[in-house]
């Protein structure tokens, strides 16, 4: 299927781009684009393939000597992990001066397995001389594990991402195609290679962003079981973590209007609904809301601010920031508001209208969307920091493997159709 080989070529290439491809600094502005292309191709080509249905595994998935052998390379990851992350962490002490991000985090945690829930978003006077935390709840409380663990919480991170190769892998079947196979593989394993080998990356000693990477693979795993009840759940630990997609979620709720699915969207609702109350209102009030709404004002001066003192961040990473420069700074913010906005909004009506007043069906258009959300969102991203360009290729190590294999599950269902007839 020419689709498939759309999405496994577009992956390698968004894999590539984020990676290997900036070892060369003058191939920056070329990665940036490629990572651009590849990333709209994916959700394009969702459009085209069958409609997902994915169903959660049975006990007999995980007894047959195949998956024996997948839970095997689990394993021998979860070891690799575990050595190159205790390398990271030794190297690198957190230091809040190399990177606030994780003490701040920290803090936050340790005030609430503490219990003193209401002094989590106070100043914390031991860094910058007081710092007022923002972070929200789905962001930071991942990491009161590892504070109540008494352990680095970094090993957070480390089984966030752990957690996210597995559910590729699990995914991922190498007989539906042995050449797209070996080309989703070698492109799972360069992102692997260079999260945990490469200092460039950052990903692990100085950031937040596995929790953030496995919210939204859970996102996307809720979108394949097309469950609204877990869609509504993983979308609000999203929006609670890393507020990416925050486009998405007007464009599909007006998408499903559209459609005449009320149950689901009611399901959906409801879902983020509770979700947003057991996590934020109930235990932190309406303030930490109103901090969240005032963030995204601050970013044209923080912008400045990293364009005057760290040039090179833009050099050296994705996006368009490059192309904009100092000058157009808050014509680039401005530019990054409308189109999380609009693009996805125009992206769900336009396709609705392709469906039911041309009669073309297209497929998996909440997943699609959701691509070219994130797609749009880190490539106009205001300070493009390279770790905040993993999120979107994890999506696609779900997306892809879930259709490289997907010839072989039809193959097992038809067959097991046949027996039971």
């Amino acid at each position: 299927m020419l689709q498939k080989r759309i999405i496994t070529a577009a992956f390698f290439i968004e894999i590539l781009s984020a990676t290997y491809l900036l070892v060369d600094e003058d191939l920056a502005a070329t990665a940036s684009i490629l990572y651009f292309i590849s990333g709209l191709a994916i959700a394009i080509a969702l459009l085209f393939l069958p409609q997902a249905h994915l169903k959660l595994p049975t006990k007999a998935a995980f007894t047959n000597t195949f998956n024996g052998y997948k839970l095997s390379a689990i394993a021998i990851m979860g070891i690799m992990m575990g050595h190159f992350g205790q390398r990271f962490m030794e190297d690198t002490p957190l230091n809040y001066k190399e990177s606030d991000m994780l003490p701040i985090i920290k803090v936050m945690s340790q005030r609430f397995v503490s219990g003193h829930w209401t002094k989590v978003y106070d100043t914390i006077p031991d860094i910058w001389q007081g710092i007022k935390p923002i972070y929200l709840p789905a962001m930071w409380l991942p990491f009161s594990v590892a504070e109540w663990l008494h352990i680095d919480i970094r090993w957070m991170t480390i089984a966030a991402l752990f957690l996210a190769f597995s559910a590729a892998i699990l995914l991922w079947d190498p007989f539906a195609s042995k050449r797209l196979s070996l080309t989703y593989k070698l492109s799972v394993f360069m992102l692997f290679w260079w999260l945990f080998t490469n200092d460039s990356a950052g990903l692990i000693p100085y950031t937040e962003e596995g929790v953030v990477i496995i919210n939204y693979v859970l996102l996307t795993l809720a979108l394949l079981t097309e469950n609204y009840l877990l869609i509504g759940a993983a979308a609000t630990f999203c929006l609670l973590s890393r507020y990416a997609f925050v486009g998405w979620l007007p464009a599909m709720l007006v998408l499903l209007y559209v459609q005449g699915k009320r149950k689901q969207w009611l399901h959906l609702k409801i879902s983020g609904i509770v979700c947003f109350s057991l996590l934020v209102l109930l235990p932190f009030g309406w303030s930490v809301l109103k901090n969240f709404i005032s963030l995204p004002g601050a970013y044209i001066n923080f912008a400045e601010r990293v364009w005057k003192d760290a040039p090179h961040v833009f050099e050296i990473s994705l996006g368009f920031a490059r192309f904009f420069g100092p000058q157009h700074i808050a014509l680039q913010h401005y530019s990054l508001i409308c189109l999380s906005f609009a693009a996805p909004m125009v992206f769900v009506l336009a396709c609705a209208w392709v469906n039911y007043k041309k009669g073309i069906v297209l497929y998996n258009i909440p997943l699609a969307a959701l691509k070219l959300t994130l797609v749009i969102f880190y490539t106009f991203i205001d300070v493009p920091y390279l770790y905040l360009f993993y999120t979107s290729p994890f999506i696609s190590c779900i997306i892809v493997a879930y259709w490289v294999s997907y010839r072989k599950k039809e193959q097992e269902q038809l067959s097991n159709t046949m027996v039971v007839e």
